[in-house]
């Protein structure tokens, strides 16, 4: 075999030597100093290049050493390329394409597939196509692929539409390629134009696994879930096999909406074709149960039947024991975890402000601080923050109420730049509401921007006047909100607090136009919306409408027995209550905290004295229910005590607690006491409270009106007088009722309302009226140091007397006349109203701080 002995052609590496400020991060090999050998065939032999995934700069010396003839393809050049756009080096494989002596199509196709996977916009690979087909390459099922790919990464439905049509033109590409078809999918469904994607998958004639999840997928991101699961029917139909993606994408529609049953199913389909042990699947699932199951063990059966975990498997695995209310034992497992990002402290973080902890504000406050604590942690490590993490910390600052660290707080979110989000903003103003800064609040809103979210804040100014007791301009935000919006404004939320408002205002005709609202709206279905009437009715004194409602529920949950309960305890109907907690135990209904203390109250008002069953329920709360009782729980036992005159019992109780007795405890003694005239008790518990409580002003009130009772008028002024110096104000009493579907309100002795010459017009008859029939009144409850006749000019103009005087010449025939009181309604108006029930045989319904009483025939229905 003869060799050349020619000179040989001067060597052509692949980049021209010496290239000017190579971006190359080191220089080229020299050419090889001897001639190129050829074959027998005058061909070169293909050098071997290193095994893929190695560094690509290794493939590129060999390529390079292997001499002109070698480089005379773009084949070998284009390994070059891809061994650099698989290392994520796209600026080296520009650069070794615009060195290429020749080019195909498959190195246009390779960099913009290139361009696509590494995420640069549409238009990188839009210029290279526009590039290819000047130089009359044709286009491969590769290239389109590439080009859909660059739509999918970042949505661009324009170019991805002219993708399309041009595909259509070789049709031999579409109707062949699957991956060509597949992709078209893929981008019809990542810009939002999932009709479009329905049309094609129709019009295929063929379609492998992946055509099937790709327009299954986006039916469940669109919450399209009953779609989604017809649609797998249609694919078991066609006997095509579900795999990982499929089951994944299912279980998290079912995750979402469709329950236990869909779930459970898929399960089993994921056991019958082994898939239960892939990874993505196991997580679905334990996303699944944490959402559906009946219990956190079917998260944990999941979690250790898993041969792989990762770090989304740990924290589905948190988020669980967060979901089933298992704080300790989350947290146990952020512990445990061998690797953490800002997912896992956000579900920390969302965990803690979801789990409050209890009845009791402290553990609120608690929950709130701990997740503080947590985003503290977050910063020190150097994680990053998504809009989830600042929202959470917001929703933890919320929670735990602290006006400076709300302050803190809000400074760190604008120096970080993380303000101006809808959902941010949203949460902002919700902090600075719940920890006192309702003006910051409503500054925020002066300068709102995002469409997005404004039912959101709007929602949150008005549970602000909810909150603060300005129920009235709750009403009034409303109103104003609803005229200037259309009616798709109102949402599952905003009706809620709306309906809250009603309960709070005592407004019923308001209530039933929203309970209208909601049954032609389709929100009816939402069973807060549900329980949220339910309380509505009840604080409005229509407890037949709430049971009724109760009755008509298609789902109920705690939170509606525990609204049912609250319903009759307002209306002192304890024996009721005691006969729902049986019906409770006999369907195995489990109770919570909030349960517990509602149904010890109600042994207040039972027929008997209940005390002792009392002692056995307060027994079980931990022994039988595993609930540990809170300050609130053994508060309301002592005021069962103390109702039914077992002070001496009461004390003991007190004295044996597991922790010291705080004021809500005493304050229920006193309360009680007051009852039964028990004055050496009542100054002992006021005692305790004025230590405990130095700056509420309730207490001051209290002390001074037990001063008052036991004529130690000097004592009463000085305790005033303190309260004056410490800039403490008493809550001033206040009554309302309703006429024309406006709120009329009033103070003691009131003559702000235009009609006020007619009410005390009227008082003044009313009050000679209920005289002839018996009433004196009775100056005890007048806790002023003053002479008799004016003791009695006091008592006669109190705002409960004045509200109901108005109901009375404002309503109809058989009207009921509604009164709400903002605190307990004193003795003598008590009596007044018995009387003036009998006198103009009028039903009177008076809602006060203690419940509904209910003056028919001049008897009441609290029957004290």
């Amino acid at each position: 075999m003869a060799t050349s002995t020619s000179s040989p052609p001067p060597p052509l590496p692949l980049a021209p030597p010496p290239p000017p400020r190579s971006r190359l991060s080191f220089p080229l090999p020299p050419p090889p100093p001897t001639p190129a050998t050829t074959a027998a065939h005058g061909t070169v032999p293909r050098p071997r290049l290193p095994p893929r995934g190695a560094d690509p700069r290794a493939a590129h010396a060999v390529a390079a050493k292997s001499g002109a003839a070698a480089l005379s393809s773009p084949r070998l050049a284009n390994a070059v390329m891809c061994g650099y756009l698989r290392a994520g080096r796209l600026a080296d494989a520009h650069e070794i394409f615009d060195w290429m002596p020749t080019r195909d199509a498959a190195s246009y196709s390779a960099l913009i597939s290139g361009h696509a996977r590494l995420g640069s916009p549409a238009s990188a690979a839009e210029s290279l196509f526009r590039r290819m087909r000047l130089a009359e390459l044709a286009p491969t099922e590769y290239t389109f692929v590439g080009l859909l790919t660059a739509c999918i990464r970042r949505p661009n439905p324009r170019f991805g539409t002219q993708v399309h049509a041009l595909a259509a033109k070789h049709q031999h590409l579409l109707a062949n390629s699957l991956l060509v078809a597949n992709a078209l999918l893929a981008m019809y469904v990542k810009c939002g134009r999932l009709e479009d994607a329905v049309k094609l998958f129709d019009g295929m004639h063929h379609r492998d696994v992946s055509s099937w999840n790709t327009v299954l997928s986006g039916l469940v991101e669109l919450g399209r879930h009953d779609d989604a699961f017809q649609l797998f029917a249609d694919m078991r139909t066609g006997g095509v096999a579900a795999d990982r993606f499929t089951l994944s994408a299912l279980l998290t529609a079912a995750a979402e909406g469709r329950g236990l049953a869909h779930g459970a199913s898929l399960h089993a389909l994921s056991l019958k074709s082994g898939l239960e042990l892939d990874l993505s699947v196991g997580n679905a699932l334990i996303g699944f149960y944490a959402e559906h199951g009946d219990s956190v063990e079917d998260v944990v059966g999941v979690f250790q039947r898993m041969p792989e975990k990762d770090v989304i498997s740990w924290t589905g695995l948190l988020n669980g024991y967060m979901e089933f209310g298992l704080v300790d034992k989350a947290l146990g497992v952020f512990d445990r975890m061998p690797e953490k990002n800002f997912v896992t402290y956000n579900a920390v973080l969302t965990g803690f402000c979801r789990n409050k902890e209890g009845v009791r504000v402290t553990f609120a406050k608690k929950a709130g601080l701990r997740g503080l604590e947590l985003f503290r942690r977050m910063l020190e490590n150097g994680l990053e923050m998504s809009d989830v993490t600042v929202t959470g910390v917001l929703n933890a600052c919320a929670i735990s109420a602290d006006r400076k660290m709300s302050e803190q707080v809000h400074t760190f979110v604008i120096k970080c730049g993380c303000g101006s989000s809808p959902w941010i903003d949203a949460a902002l103003i919700d902090m600075c509401i719940k920890c006192g800064r309702s003006g910051d609040a409503r500054l925020l809103f002066e300068n709102w921007c995002h469409q997005e979210s404004f039912h959101i804040a709007w929602n949150s100014l008005l549970l602000a006047s909810f909150r603060d007791g300005e129920y009235e301009k709750a009403f009034s935000i409303f109103l104003q909100m609803f005229r200037s919006s259309d009616i798709q404004f109102i949402d599952e939320f905003m009706l809620t607090t709306v309906l809250g408002v009603c309960g709070a205002l005592g407004f019923a005709e308001l209530g039933r136009q929203m309970h209208s609202f909601a049954a032609k709206s389709g929100l009816l279905r939402a069973c807060g919306v549900g329980n949220s009437i339910i309380t509505m009715y009840g604080k409005c004194g229509q407890l037949e409408n709430a049971v009724n409602f109760f009755e008509q529920m298609p789902q109920r949950d705690l939170v509606s027995w525990n609204a049912l309960i609250t319903a009759h305890l307002l209306h002192r109907e304890g024996d009721e209550v005691l006969n729902i907690w049986s019906q409770m135990q006999r369907l195995g209904i489990k109770p919570d905290s909030i349960t517990f203390l509602l149904i010890i109250s109600a042994c207040s008002y039972t027929s008997s004295d209940s005390a002792d069953a009392c002692m056995e329920l307060f027994r079980s709360i931990s022994s039988m229910y595993n609930i540990e009782p809170a300050m609130e729980h053994f508060a309301a036992y002592v005021y069962v005590l103390g109702c039914w005159g077992r002070f001496d019992e009461a004390e003991q109780f007190i004295g044996s607690m597991p922790f010291k007795p705080g004021a809500l405890v005493w304050r229920s003694l006193l309360e009680s006491c007051s009852k039964r005239s028990n004055m050496t008790l009542r100054r002992r518990a006021m005692n305790h409270l004025l230590a405990l409580e130095p700056h509420d002003p309730s207490t001051y009130v209290l002390a001074s009106n037990l001063y008052s009772e036991s004529a130690k008028w000097h004592c009463s002024e000085n305790t005033r007088l303190e309260m004056r110096e410490k800039g403490i104000h008493k809550i001033p009493a206040r009554s309302w009722t309703f006429h024309d579907n406006t709120v009329h309100s009033f103070f003691a002795r009131d003559r702000s309302h235009p009609q006020s010459k007619d009410i005390y017009a009227g008082l003044d008859v009313l009050t000679i009226e209920c005289m002839k029939a018996g009433y004196e009144p009775d100056t005890t409850f007048v806790l002023h140091d003053v002479e008799e006749y004016q003791k009695r000019h006091f008592l006669m103009y109190h705002s409960a007397k004045l509200a109901a005087t108005y109901g009375l010449l404002m309503a109809g025939s058989r009207q009921v006349i509604r009164v709400v009181k903002n605190i307990r309604m004193c003795g003598d108006c008590h009596s007044f109203l018995e009387h003036a029930s009998a006198a103009t045989g009028k039903e009177i319904s008076v809602r006060d701080s203690s419940g509904f009483h209910i003056f028919r025939g001049g008897i009441c229905s609290c029957r004290e």
